[in-house]
């Protein structure tokens, strides 16, 4: 059974039990729950949103993202090589300047199943459109505490819906990273400028003992990594084009709209939902 997300009028008027007066310790403990509450409920909101958009272009996704060519024969994912053109080092008595750097931004690493884009896009946002609410007592009790849980709830949700939109655009922007960076690892590495990764395997026909016996045991493991070669002579120059450029704008998952806050229902009673 599917559950609707929380709506920011279900937060703003939780159930609650009636009472009165409100003093500086309460009104505190009212601003950073309705503040919490609010923004757990407006990051639930706004990543529900992402997650249907996403969906709807997850083959787009699909086709531009394929991790799976990028695998060795022996398991391994390679590394991601990141590159920055006109790059200057400046200091009191010098200045370094150059046409362009590489740099290894993550080793390599075996992988039972390769990487898709929903390991990356989906991490950070929730997944369960619901929100707890506080104990009773630490809900509003009256009109000026509902006053109070209002503007705290409404700062929250805001709060809570940009945080789902800054999480969604850095783990695109990894995505794209690590994509691209796997891509330029296999050029250089056809130009004879970055090493390849060395895998060693051995494979026994039985191992263990008396309590545990394995056949067909097969071991792989690093014996190098991935490397820049510095002298360029030993470069093989190609007429492939290096791959170095972003995502285009096609395959960016476009997120809807973020719409206003709702307003609170007129003529809602206090303390009640």
């Amino acid at each position: 059974m599917q559950v609707a997300p929380p709506s920011l009028e279900a937060l703003i008027n939780p159930q609650s039990r009636a009472n009165t007066g409100i003093a500086d310790l309460r009104a505190q403990l009212l601003r950073d729950t309705g503040k919490t509450v609010g923004f757990r409920g407006g990051m639930v909101s706004r990543s529900m949103e992402l997650l249907r958009a996403l969906e709807g272009r997850a083959p787009a996704l699909e086709a531009m993202f394929q991790f799976s060519p990028l695998v060795s024969r022996s398991g391994a994912l390679p590394p991601v090589i990141t590159t920055a053109q006109e790059v200057a080092a400046f200091a009191q008595d010098q200045i370094r300047t150059a046409n362009q750097v590489y740099k290894i931004e993550r080793e390599e690493r075996f992988v039972s199943v390769p990487p898709t884009w929903r390991d990356y896009l989906l991490i950070g946002l929730p997944n369960k459109p619901w929100v707890e609410l506080p104990d009773l007592q630490a809900r509003p009790q009256d009109g000026k505490e509902q006053a109070l849980w209002k503007a705290s709830v409404e700062q929250g949700w805001g709060e809570g819906r940009a945080q789902a939109d800054a999480i969604l655009a850095a783990n695109f922007n990894r995505l794209v990273r690590d994509f691209n960076g796997m891509v330029l690892y296999s050029t250089l590495l056809q130009q004879g400028m970055i090493s390849p990764t060395r895998v060693a395997e051995s494979q026994q026909t039985v191992t263990g003992d008396h309590k545990r016996m394995v056949l067909g045991d097969r071991l792989r493991r690093m014996t190098g990594k991935a490397g820049f070669e510095t002298d360029a002579r030993k470069w093989r120059p190609t007429l492939r084009s290096s791959p170095t450029s972003a995502a285009p704008a096609a395959a960016r998952p476009i997120a809807p709209a973020a719409p206003t806050a709702p307003a609170a229902a007129p003529g809602a009673a206090s303390g009640s939902r």
